[in-house]
C-alpha cells in the first residue's frame, strides 16, 4: 500500500514549516497567495488528502460544502453556472470535502415542522434564491453562507457575505468596445426582467453611452417587443449596434436578423453579456466573468468562515472582460 502523504512531508518537499502548511491549506489570508497556490499545487501533485476530522473540522460529522439552488435547477442551462459548480466541486474533493447540492425549496419547507437534517458545515447559495430564505438558512441551521452572484431583487440592499458580479463595468467595457468600431446608434435589449444583474448592465450601458454621444441615439427595449421591423429599420441607421443584456437573447437576435438578411456586423454590430460557449461558436462579441475564480473565492471564503480563520467574510466581487468576437 502506498504511503499516504502528510503535511510533514509536503513541508520537507517545499522548505516550509508544518504550521505554515497548515494554513496555506486551509486558505489562511496569514499566508500570501502565491504561497497557498504553490502548495495547493504540491499538494495535488502528491495526492495529499486533508484529515479534516482530526483538524480542520474538529466535531463536525458531514465535512461537506452545501450549494443551494432552486429546486428546479434551471440556472443548469448556461454554461457559466455550470463552469462553476464543476470548479466548486473540484476544489472540494482537493480538500476531502464533498460538494451537496441541496434544493431551496427543500430547506425552506422545514420553515414550519422541525429541522431536516442539513448535511453541509456551509452553505454557498446561488443568487436566485430570495435573501429571505438566505437568512433564515443561515440563522436556523447555524451555518456560515455566502452569496454567489446575488441578482434576486431582494438581494438589492443586502448586506450579508456575498461575491458580486461587475454587470455595471462589465456592461461599459462592451459599449465602450462597440463605440470604438464604429457604433452611433444602439439599442440595448433587456432579455431577463426582475434580475438585479441585467438591470445592472442597463445602467452600464446607459452611462457609458451617454458619455459619448447623446440620448437620442441610445434606445431600451424588452426582447419581447423587439420586432423584425425595428430590426429592419434599425439597420438602415449609420453606425447600428444591439447589446444584449445576455447571450441567449443576443443568438436569438443573431438568428432574426440572419432570416431579414441583415448583415452582421457589415449592418448591425452585435455583442452580449455572459461568455456563453455557444455564442462563441458564432463568433459573438461578449462579455464574460471567470468561473473559476468565482468558485476560487468563494470555495476560500467559506472554508475560513468555517475553519474559524475569520469570523467575517464581507463582499467581494469579480471582474469581467470583453471577448471579441466577429460580431462587432
Amino acid at each position: 500500500m502506498q504511503k499516504r502523504t502528510t503535511i510533514a512531508d509536503l513541508a520537507k518537499l517545499l522548505g516550509i514549516d508544518k504550521s505554515s502548511i497548515s494554513l496555506a491549506l486551509r486558505d489562511s489570508p496569514k499566508m500570501s497567495l502565491a504561497t497557498r497556490a504553490r502548495v495547493h499545487r504540491v499538494a495535488r501533485e502528491q495526492n495529499y488528502i486533508p484529515n479534516w476530522a482530526a483538524k480542520q473540522l474538529a466535531g463536525s460529522t458531514s465535512h461537506a460544502i452545501g450549494l443551494v439552488m432552486p429546486s428546479a435547477f434551471a440556472c443548469f442551462s448556461h454554461p457559466r453556472v455550470v463552469h462553476t459548480v464543476q470548479a466548486l466541486a473540484r476544489l472540494a474533493a482537493t480538500r476531502g470535502l464533498t460538494l451537496n447540492l441541496i434544493a431551496n425549496e427543500q430547506l425552506a419547507a422545514s420553515k414550519d415542522r422541525p429541522l431536516l437534517p442539513l448535511h453541509a458545515d456551509g452553505l454557498l447559495v446561488w443568487g436566485d434564491v430570495p435573501a429571505s430564505s438566505t437568512i433564515w438558512f443561515s440563522s436556523a441551521y447555524a451555518r456560515p453562507s455566502i452569496v454567489l452572484d446575488p441578482h434576486h431583487p431582494s438581494y438589492a440592499r443586502y448586506k450579508g457575505s456575498a461575491i458580486r458580479i461587475r454587470n455595471k463595468e462589465g456592461a461599459s467595457a462592451v459599449v465602450r468596445h462597440l463605440y470604438e468600431r464604429g457604433a452611433r446608434h444602439l439599442t440595448f435589449v433587456q432579455v431577463v426582467t426582475e434580475h438585479l444583474g441585467h438591470e445592472e448592465r442597463w445602467r452600464g450601458t446607459k452611462e457609458a453611452w451617454l458619455e459619448r454621444a447623446s440620448a437620442a441615439t441610445l434606445r431600451k427595449v424588452l426582447i419581447e417587443e423587439l420586432t423584425d421591423d425595428d430590426l429592419k429599420k434599425l439597420a438602415t441607421r449609420d453606425g447600428a449596434s444591439i447589446f444584449c443584456s445576455n447571450d441567449l437573447g443576443a443568438m436569438q437576435i443573431w438568428h432574426r436578423l440572419h432570416r431579414s438578411g441583415i448583415l452582421v456586423p457589415q449592418d448591425v454590430k452585435l455583442a452580449g453579456f455572459d461568455g456563453d460557449e455557444y455564442g462563441a461558436l458564432a463568433g459573438l462579441t461578449t462579455a464574460l466573468f471567470d468561473s473559476e475564480t468565482m468558485a476560487q473565492e468563494a470555495f476560500s471564503g467559506l472554508h475560513r468562515l468555517i475553519t474559524k480563520d475569520t469570523d467575517k467574510f464581507g463582499q467581494e466581487s469579480i471582474p469581467i472582460t470583453v471577448r471579441i468576437g466577429t460580431t462587432s
